[in-house]
């Protein structure tokens, strides 16, 4: 009887440990919520704006334009002027004092997902959170290269939705589903994010197109252009995610991508990590390298950046994914008070799962494998940089521990790290992106003509671009978004 009896209790007590440790780490009792209400953001603002003594940053030059008046109509700069300011505008239009403050434009991250950035699956709710995290971040405008757990008809609809002002969110362009050879890359890291085994996945439900050598690209691309996308995201990849080299669209196709999507207006956005994918990419003429080759350090690659520099090849370096695992063991993000200002509080209860955060941390090989790859992409953006290949900001955001919006901040943080000036990142950030998207005469900068999609803050992002978190409030496309 004794001998039951401590089973017993034994048993009683695993039983509340498991329940403890169920409710610690693995219950999230929280909902991702809305904060901002696209009724009232856009329905109850005058049609005129007027900000005055504000400290402009002019991101193509680097300078400073001190104590300008901004006037904004009809969600466009109209003029900028400086001195006295007529009565006739003071009363006839909104007014915000920026004296002391510091005027720039939107944030572009140009290498998003739209999900939470937490240790939880996707789901529709993580997507307008994401997209209304963007916006009060100060993003003004995202490139989501894929969808996570949706296909390219709904971001379509999302697009459509921004549009229609039914959304409090950024501007979107879109790559739309993401073309991968069978079992290729993200087919085997899907299965585990969403926890469906490989041979229940849904690919077109995921947004993914898998494509062989007789694969006839022009109704895929057709049909990009028809939802109104903006570019091609094709997996270059053969080592990563438990896909193997075989598993991996070959350079022929890759260059056939690239030829078919030129004639339909559609950029090509190359996903590599390694040396080999990289090479790959550049000679068979896709547009932009979609990550840091981060597995591998890029010497001696003078010939590659040359046929870069001609083709106009950009980079998106995504230097924030390589401080995931410092993120994931320190949670540092929970004690900031820029990251705490925006965040879910589903998405913060799930960065407390101390279990799934080791074990992911596990898998990515821990602190030393991470530190190791820091170092080899900061060397690998240096060389790009120094060379004058054209880098656009992109953080990766959605990915665990790359949350929307303040992720963008801190990969700005990162970029000075690998010797960009302030002057350079910020333009990374927002007149480069502009020009790739063939939009920089109506986006980029302040300037008269363009539209309003600003952020102000309390510091001067050239003296440093930690600065950008100095946010004190932002402007989307004419309206002050809270």
């Amino acid at each position: 009887m004794k001998i039951i009896k401590y089973l017993l209790l034994v048993i009683g007590i695993v039983l509340l440990a498991g329940i403890i440790a169920f409710f610690a780490w693995f219950h999230n009792p929280h909902e991702h919520t809305l904060q901002l209400d696209p009724v009232s953001v856009y329905g109850n603002q005058p049609e005129g704006h007027l900000i005055t003594q504000a400290n402009i940053i002019d991101v193509e030059s680097g300078s400073l334009m001190e104590a300008h008046h901004i006037l904004i109509r009809d969600g466009v700069i109209t003029q900028i002027f400086t001195g006295s300011i007529p009565d006739s505008l003071s009363e006839n239009y909104s007014v915000v004092d920026a004296d002391g403050k510091y005027i720039m434009p939107a944030l572009f991250d140009m290498h998003a997902h739209l999900n939470s950035g937490g240790l939880i699956p996707p789901d529709e709710s993580t997507r307008l959170v994401a997209l209304e995290q963007f916006a009060r971040y100060g993003v003004g405008t995202i490139f989501t290269l894929g969808g996570m757990g949706f296909n390219q008809e709904m971001t379509a609809g999302l697009i459509q939705q921004q549009k229609d002002r039914e959304l409090v969110a950024p501007r979107i362009f879109a790559a739309g589903d993401f073309l991968t050879s069978p079992g290729g890359y993200p087919i085997p890291f899907l299965s585990q994010i969403l926890g469906t085994p490989l041979e229940e996945l849904d690919l077109e439900e995921q947004g993914v197109i898998e494509v062989t050598e007789s694969t006839d690209l022009e109704p895929i691309l057709s049909r990009k252009q028809e939802l109104g996308l903006n570019g091609v995201k094709v997996m270059v990849e053969s080592r990563l995610g438990g896909a193997t080299p075989e598993s991996r669209i070959s350079n022929a196709k890759v260059q056939e991508i690239a030829q078919t999507a030129s004639d339909y207006n559609l950029p090509v956005f190359a996903h590599v990590t390694n040396r080999y994918d990289f090479e790959s990419a550049v000679v068979m003429g896709v547009d932009v390298i979609a990550h840091n080759p981060g597995l591998d350090s890029l010497t001696n690659i003078s010939g590659y950046i040359t046929k870069m520099l001609e083709d106009t090849i950009y980079v998106t370096p995504t230097l924030v994914i390589h401080n995931r695992v410092e993120s994931l063991l320190s949670t540092a993000m929970l004690d900031d008070p820029f990251y705490l200002q925006y965040s879910s509080e589903r998405t913060n209860r799930s960065m407390e799962n101390w279990p799934i955060r080791q074990m992911i941390a596990s898998n990515m090989g821990g602190e030393a494998g991470e530190e190791a790859k820091k170092l080899k992409v900061i060397y690998n953006i240096s060389q790009f940089h120094e060379a004058g290949v054209p880098v656009m900001m992109g953080t990766d955001a959605g990915n665990p521990t790359i949350f929307p919006g303040y992720s963008a901040h801190k990969e700005l943080e990162f970029m000075a790290d690998a010797g960009m000036t302030p002057t350079e990142i910020l333009q990374s950030a927002t007149i480069i992106p502009a020009r790739f998207l063939k939009m920089d005469s109506t986006m980029g900068s302040i300037a008269e003509g363009k539209v309003a999609s600003l952020i102000m803050l309390d510091e001067n992002p050239l003296e440093s671009v930690s600065n950008t978190q100095t946010l004190n409030r932002v402007m989307l496309e004419g309206y002050w978004i809270e």
